[in-house]
């Protein structure tokens, strides 16, 4: 049963896509304020219960409402034939869930009430007739970027300004929503050019379809991309740590060798086999674990935090391990062959 649920929620799609990256901004916003994550601990397990409920609730919507277009399209949907009443009882306990979240932050900040109401408001303009925001171009690409970053990193940095009972600077918080506004376009137009063809045939008027794949990879390139590097270069001069940094670079060193070693093709939106997007496993894995090391330093019971990380993100920084530790063996033979 529990697996059968975990299925319909799609868990294995953004448990680490999305959730390490919003660890990461928790770490960095305590690192920022001179907070112990170690002391945060029981208030950000409550914000990732709040963000699960919020991401089941997505997968549910867009998997019930995305059944005609999936069958027209081929594609596998996993709630086709489904009983609406299961749908619903779930659908019902994810939004009473959702409320509860909602009130206790109103309680803390409206603010932070009002940064998780949005996530949910966009993606349900995503995904529910009659406004479905999927089928109207660019309204859907905003839709699905402001439900899938920009609210819920925005909420995340403000939840532990609130929770530290610290102001944050505003260059801070204007660095994280414009970063994770460009990533999350950056991810979606992906999204949309990797399904491309399943969306013509079923007729889903995407942002690609109605402008074509050619202004699609323009605005990923040239438009989102860029101001996703800006403004995490901003994010990690704000914070004032090098060590973020110099995992940036470690990982850019990395996906060179997999590139020009192992010939493995990179790309910075559109999705394919093999392909591998730039940047998304640094925010997965090496982004919240360099605050978490800053932070060990100044608090070292946080290094508890950074096992309970450890095992919530474990395969994920143990592939990236096993890569890097592959990468050195290689060149390390190199250097003896010589």
């Amino acid at each position: 049963m529990a697996t059968g649920l975990v299925r319909m929620a799609r868990a294995n799609e953004w448990w680490a896509f999305k959730f390490a990256p919003l660890l990461g901004t928790a770490y960095a916003t305590a690192w920022v304020l001179g907070a112990s994550s170690w002391a945060l601990l029981p208030r950000l397990l409550l914000l990732l219960l709040a963000l699960t409920v919020g991401a089941t609730y997505v997968s549910l919507i867009n998997d019930w409402t995305d059944r005609a277009d999936d069958a027209a399209s081929g594609q596998a949907n996993r709630l086709a034939g489904k009983p609406g009443a299961l749908v619903g009882a779930l659908l019902a306990g994810c939004l009473g869930l959702g409320l509860a979240f909602g009130y206790y932050f109103w309680q803390l900040s409206p603010q932070c009430a009002l940064l998780y109401l949005g996530a949910w408001v966009a993606y349900s303009l995503y995904s529910l007739p009659p406004a479905r925001f999927k089928r109207r171009g660019l309204a859907g690409v905003l839709a699905d970027a402001a439900g899938a970053h920009f609210f819920p990193q925005l909420l995340t940095a403000a939840l532990v300004s609130a929770w530290a009972g610290r102001a944050l600077p505003l260059g801070w918080l204007a660095a994280v929503g414009i970063w994770a506004l460009a990533c999350g376009l950056r991810n979606i137009l992906g999204h949309q050019l990797g399904d491309a063809a399943a969306d013509a045939r079923s007729g889903v008027a995407t942002f690609v379809q109605r402008r074509g794949v050619a202004r699609a990879r323009q605005v990923a390139v040239w438009l989102a991309f860029p101001a996703e590097l800006l403004s995490l270069a901003a994010l990690l001069a704000l914070s004032h740590g090098l060590l973020p940094l110099a995992l940036l670079l470690l990982y850019a060193g990395l996906e060179w060798f997999r590139y020009r070693v192992w010939s493995v093709p990179l790309a910075v939106a559109e999705l394919g086999p093999g392909r591998r997007l730039l940047l998304n496993e640094y925010y997965e894995v090496f982004y919240p674990l360099a605050f978490l090391l800053l932070q060990c330093r100044l608090h070292p019971a946080d290094g508890l935090v950074l096992g309970l990380h450890g095992l919530l993100f474990g395969p994920h920084i143990w592939h990236t391990g096993r890569a890097l530790a592959q990468a050195v063996a290689v060149v390390a033979g190199k250097v003896r062959s010589r």
